[in-house]
């Protein structure tokens, strides 16, 4: 079953007789019958069928205008019907007939313009407008309200959305009844009444990543549900649903169960029913968070993933297998997408499809039954029930499935909302804290980011630290850029670009730790001491840093930094295994943040030679990278230039 698109036609060229039953929503019934969802005159415009986010609820893939107004009555009252046509009929247009230049946007881009359109409404009351037309010769003083947000300066983004729905008003004029008829501030630009630049502008995060140590402690303890937990709490699961099927299906009654339910799961570890539940949504908010972590998918692409999703290929060179999780990109249009990921995600997904296999039976049986019932319904109850039927069969093959509360017990996959609480209730349960002390705040955003950030540090080869921290983490990871994921998937390149600048963020805090820094180093001193003399008495510290990080690419090899693999000269490569080569190598730099590296290989060194079976060569070839990191130390320590 699909959705079918209404026509294209401002509602100021329908006959007005016919407004109040217009179709703004349609779907297509399985027996390819066309089912008016929403309609003009309707008090909420259900737009599901043409939202696939499966993350998003309901309420944000409609418009609800029973707004509350400052008058206390409701936009939706016999009062302000006027306003209430003429809010439909604008946002209506910029679907039908957008404004010149710009695209046809999509309905979820329409439902965030009328949620935008409510603070000017709210605004109008206020101030006793009750057309459009009214705004003329009040507009100046509508640019000094959008300011602020609830007692509280608003953004720049929020300002813009706000100002730019009155533009609208005036370029939408002749295809409203009510509209602006005069430009709400002539000679002026809207990129000035906000404060900001307009133009492109390259990448800038919005969103902090996770603070590494809790990445690491998520981690550690998502993994340890998957791998670990996760045997114990499912088979606590399936022996309590085996024991009260069985006893309904010898007739006994509620009290018996109950009793049969709590002596169950006592006999495997748990106080009580409730606890067990719990436990179960900690599993799969676990879940999560391994596939989020380790894969750098949004929100809504995690949940758009199949119970079949994990696929298994080897790489271009066959030398290692390869694991891919198949899902569903919204981003610029619907489209299939493959991402790379290590074999903790294809475990976290094995265990997610057992974790909801009834739901996903129950939303099966749920999508035959509603079929049956769509052909006797009529009028609203079949509207109902083929609204129904559209989401239960997009979502009866998912993998995050929930069961709602709701008074009838609704599967549908879980929404953004509930995964933002159960993320933060993740972190109080298992007392995962920031600096301040506190639960952590923890956002379903933050994962991508600092995905990014991980996948730049193993290319700058911080892979220490990813090793001690993440030990799912795969070197193999970085075929990602390389291998491909299979002809028909597109590739993530958003994700490759917040990489890509999370590696110059980094690679600019390497540098300026070192050119901030009269520290002696063990190697690189001869051309990072000229740069440093030149940072001290530039007019743009900070400007001439970038500069000089942008002329370079560094490489890690643990024990140094490479200037020299990425432009294709120095050892190629060698040194990452020898590591006396980055001595005197006129590519490599050789820090303080690299003593415990050579403190270690001097320590082996000296182990080794204390062996009394160590031939000739061997004690040669030890002597010498002994000798290697000594000088290295006194080099740190300035006491060799």
């Amino acid at each position: 079953m699909g959705a079918a698109l209404p026509a294209f036609v401002p509602i100021k060229w329908v006959d007005a007789s016919k407004h109040l039953d217009f179709p703004v929503s349609l779907a297509l019934a399985p027996d390819g019958s066309m089912v008016v969802v929403s309609r003009f005159g309707d008090a909420v415009w259900d737009f599901h069928p043409y939202i696939p986010q499966e993350c998003l609820s309901l309420s944000h893939k409609s418009i609800d205008w029973h707004v509350l107004l400052p008058d206390g009555r409701r936009l939706t009252d016999p009062e302000h019907a006027a306003l209430l046509h003429s809010a439909k009929a604008f946002v209506w247009s910029l679907f039908a007939d957008p404004v010149e230049g710009r695209r046809r946007p999509t309905m979820s881009t329409l439902t965030t313009r009328a949620k935008v359109l409510l603070f000017l409404l709210r605004w109008m009351v206020g101030r006793g407008l009750v057309r459009f037309a009214d705004l003329a010769g009040q507009t100046q003083a509508y640019a000094q309200a959008v300011r602020n947000s609830r007692g509280a300066p608003a953004s720049a983004t929020t300002i813009r959305q706000r100002l730019q729905i009155l533009e609208d008003l005036y370029l939408q004029r002749d295809k409203l009844d009510d509209g602006l008829g005069t430009h709400p501030w002539p000679g002026e630009s809207l990129a000035s009444l906000v404060g900001s630049k307009g133009g492109a502008h390259k990448y800038q995060p919005a969103t902090e990543p996770i603070p590494e140590r809790i990445a690491a402690e998520l981690a550690q303890i998502a993994t340890d549900y998957v791998r670990n937990r996760a045997s114990k709490i499912l088979g606590a699961r399936d022996a309590k649903e085996a024991a009260l099927e069985q006893k309904r299906n010898a007739g006994f009654g509620r009290d018996t169960l109950k009793l049969t339910r709590a002596a169950l799961v006592r006999e495997w570890g748990y106080e009580n029913a409730y606890k067990l539940t719990t436990d179960l949504g900690r599993l799969r908010m676990a879940c999560y968070i391994v596939i989020a972590m380790f894969s750098g998918m949004r929100e809504s692409e995690v949940m758009s993933l199949p119970e079949d999703c994990v696929a298994r290929r080897l790489s271009r060179d066959g030398s290692c297998e390869v694991v891919w999780l198949h899902g569903t990109i919204y981003k610029t249009g619907i489209r299939a997408k493959a991402w790379q990921v290590p074999e903790v995600v294809a475990e976290a997904v094995g265990v997610l499809r057992n974790l909801t296999a009834h739901l996903s039976q129950a939303l099966r049986e749920e999508v035959l039954e509603l079929r049956r019932r769509i052909q006797l319904a009529i009028g609203p109850e079949k509207t109902r029930l083929v609204g129904r039927l559209s989401i239960a069969e997009r979502h009866q093959n998912k993998l995050f499935l929930s069961k709602y509360p709701n008074g009838q017990n609704v599967i549908s996959v879980l929404s953004a909302s509930s995964v933002y609480n159960d993320l933060k209730r993740f972190c109080v349960d298992h007392k995962i804290c920031g600096d301040d002390g506190a639960p952590y705040p923890l956002h379903s955003h933050q994962f991508r980011r600092s995905y990014a950030r991980f996948m730049a540090q193993a290319e700058l080869g911080d892979l220490l630290t990813l090793r001690d921290h993440f030990g799912h983490w795969s070197l193999d990871m970085t075929v990602y850029y390389a291998d491909g994921a299979s002809e028909g998937y597109v590739a993530d390149t958003e994700l490759l670009e917040m990489v890509a600048t999370e590696k110059q963020t980094r690679q600019r805090q390497i540098l300026r730790d070192y050119l901030d820094s009269d520290a002696p180093l063990a190697n690189g001193s001869a051309w990072l001491g000229q740069w440093r003399t030149n940072v001290r008495t530039a007019a743009s510290k900070e400007a001439l840093i970038a500069e000089y990080a942008g002329s370079i690419t560094l490489n890690g090899t643990g024990h140094s930094w490479c200037v020299g693999n990425a432009r294709g000269t120095g050892c190629g490569g060698l040194c990452v295994f020898e590591a006396p080569m980055c001595v005197e190598c006129r590519y490599g730099i050789i820090g303080p943040e690299h003593r415990p590296v050579w403190e270690g290989i001097r320590d082996q060194q000296y182990e080794a030679l204390a062996l009394n079976d160590m031939g000739v060569s061997g004690r040669a070839r030890t002597q010498r990278i002994l000798d290697a990191a000594e000088t290295v130390l006194r080099r740190l320590d300035g006491e060799e230039p």
